[in-house]
């Protein structure tokens, strides 16, 4: 096997240098996938053999395995007759050599193992022209084997080499052409709509991934034949492809639109902050035939595109337009500045005036635990909704602390504030 290895070696480089080297598919290991009734050009020219227990080309059937190249097909879901033609055949004309092709179809228990072989069907012994292997009731998804041999025919003592077209097809290995088609929404969409389209895929396995184009450049790769947006735009096409079939693929394509989108456009106009108890005017843009702010409770005149809000809150607003087919909305965000304030310090000395420590704000946060440590990180003061009524008069365990600096932790427990404010307040008689 070792001294087999160096010969096939010393035989390649010596084809390189004379011009000449064995086909790509040589070997068993290389044979070439003929997909169903698609014709492709090969050659057993400068072909060898491997020869050894167990070895691909080690067999005898109608003929011996001495210069072979190796092809492969793989049966449908039902199986059947499948037949390998040959045309074209091109004889290299050289004294001594052979001028006739050997092939036949292989049954493989062990993939390329010689001594797990068996023949099927019909065995071309010495064929100058066009001829044809045909192998009935082949299984289902299995994978068979054509062999390739040049001939010794007439007495010559180098086998025939020639190129060939080969093409295999019949019930056992012909598929039903695979399609595509989407599934979308009508081609009349309104602004930012979120729409869902679909593939639709027939007699396809094996499938690749998908990928979504919209006016030809890529917008999505999806595994599944779902894809969900919100951005198609008036105008846009949207194209699909995707292949089928691991060997042998086949590529599918599938368009869907151009989409009209309606030209509907609404504004709330640019975010504001203000400070507490001062009002706002809202002013927003659109083109739509109706249109209203929400939430309407703290709005002077919701039906109004310019109005006045006096929130007493951070608040989102909404303005909500409608044509005929549409609906569309924008928002814009009020913040309250001073809405929430943690004072440095306060004055426990009974007069009435600052005698706690007031969290402005902190009542909107039904939920919020303050917590208070002293120096040495002993904890103080522990309460979950804190108010004015719960808020700290600087003792401990019903005794004053002394006055001095102390650490707090508030957690407000609220999704926009992932994480608890920290600081120092100050008591102060």
């Amino acid at each position: 096997m070792k001294m087999m290895r160096v010969n096939l070696l010393l035989m390649t480089l010596l084809g390189g240098m004379f011009g000449w080297s064995q086909p790509a598919n040589d070997g068993c290991n290389q044979a070439i996938p003929l997909c169903p009734s698609v014709s492709i050009t090969a050659s057993n020219q400068s072909a060898t053999s491997t020869v050894c227990p167990d070895c691909e080309d080690d067999f005898t059937f109608c003929f011996s395995g001495d210069n072979t190249s190796w092809f492969t097909f793989q049966t449908n879901s039902t199986g059947g007759t499948v037949s390998v033609d040959f045309s074209n055949l091109n004889f290299v004309v050289q004294a001594n050599r052979g001028n006739l092709l050997q092939a036949t179809i292989l049954e493989a228990t062990v993939p390329c193992d010689a001594s797990s072989y068996t023949a099927l069907g019909n065995c071309e012994i010495g064929a100058g022209l066009n001829f044809s292997l045909v192998a009935a009731g082949l299984l289902p998804l299995t994978t068979y084997y054509v062999v390739v041999n040049g001939a010794l025919n007439g007495g010559a003592t180098l086998p025939a080499e020639a190129t060939f077209d080969i093409i295999a097809s019949g019930t056992g290995i012909d598929r039903v052409p695979a399609g595509m088609s989407i599934t979308g929404p009508s081609t009349n969409l309104c602004p930012n709509q979120p729409v869902t389209f679909l593939a639709n895929v027939s007699n396809c396995t094996d499938t690749t991934d998908f990928e979504w184009y919209v006016n030809g450049i890529l917008a999505a790769t999806t595994t599944g034949s779902f894809w969900q947006t919100s951005a198609i735009q008036d105008g846009d096409l949207v194209t699909l492809e995707c292949s089928c079939f691991t060997d042998c693929p086949q590529a599918l394509i599938a368009q869907a639109g151009p989409y009209s989108v309606e030209n509907l456009f609404v504004d709330a106009g640019l975010d504001q902050s203000i400070t507490s108890g001062e009002s706002v005017v809202l002013s927003g843009t659109t083109n739509g035939v109706t249109y209203l702010w929400t939430p309407a409770a703290t709005i002077a005149s919701p039906t109004s595109l310019q109005t006045i809000a006096l929130p007493q809150t951070t608040t989102t607003y909404f303005l909500t337009a409608s044509s005929l087919n549409c609906t569309v909305s924008d928002e814009v965000v009020i913040t309250i500045t001073d809405q929430f304030t943690i004072p440095g310090s306060f004055s426990p000395n009974g007069d009435g005036v600052n005698d706690t420590w007031i969290i402005k704000g902190i009542d909107l946060y039904p939920n919020a635990k303050v917590t208070i440590f002293d120096r040495w990180g002993q904890e103080i003061f522990d309460v979950v909704g804190y108010s004015a009524s719960k808020s700290w008069d600087a003792t401990h365990n019903g005794r004053k602390v002394t006055d001095g600096t102390f650490y707090y932790i508030i957690d407000l427990r609220d999704p926009a504030y992932k994480e608890p404010f920290k600081g120092f307040v100050t008591v102060i008689r």
